[in-house]
């Protein structure tokens, strides 16, 4: 399944860029996300534990950044599971000023295998918007945009 998506971030494209592009900064700016283990300065894994139709459910996913520009473009993917559930991801974002802000335009491709595929057929569009939007809201507190505010 493919999902995109756009936003007006409230923080300077290269700070933003910077968090989306460091593996550390950017484990911290998933959402519902713990047991982080840093391998190097492209990957990293951790557990994350979004809410289904199942309530919440434990993936360990391990992430690559794969492909970067300096100030404007990351491309990660990630795979895991959770028991015997299969989850592939690749998301793209870009990124542009917008005055005092930044433009993030964003497209995901998303496979999943086993019982969560059918339980979230309809959902997992909504659900990755709101993870892809929750992560860049943390982007941005983490890039210290909203000091001072």
């Amino acid at each position: 399944m493919i999902v995109s998506g756009q936003a007006s971030v409230p923080a300077p494209r290269e700070q933003l860029w910077a968090v989306l592009s460091d593996p550390a900064a950017l484990a911290q700016a998933l959402p519902r996300v713990d047991l982080v283990s840093i391998e190097d300065g492209h990957r990293f894994s951790a557990v994350a534990r979004p809410v289904t139709a199942l309530g919440e459910t434990s993936v360990a996913l391990d992430f690559e950044i794969v492909e970067q520009r300096p100030g404007e473009y990351v491309r990660i993917v990630a795979s895991g599971r959770s028991g015997e559930n299969l989850l592939a991801l690749s998301i793209a974002l870009e990124l542009a000023d917008d005055g005092e802000r930044t433009a993030a335009s964003w497209r995901a491709e998303i496979a999943l295998r086993g019982v969560l595929s059918s339980l979230l057929q309809r959902g997992i569009g909504e659900l990755l918007r709101d993870q892809v939007e929750s992560v860049l809201a943390a982007g941005a507190a983490l890039s210290g945009a909203d000091r001072g505010r």
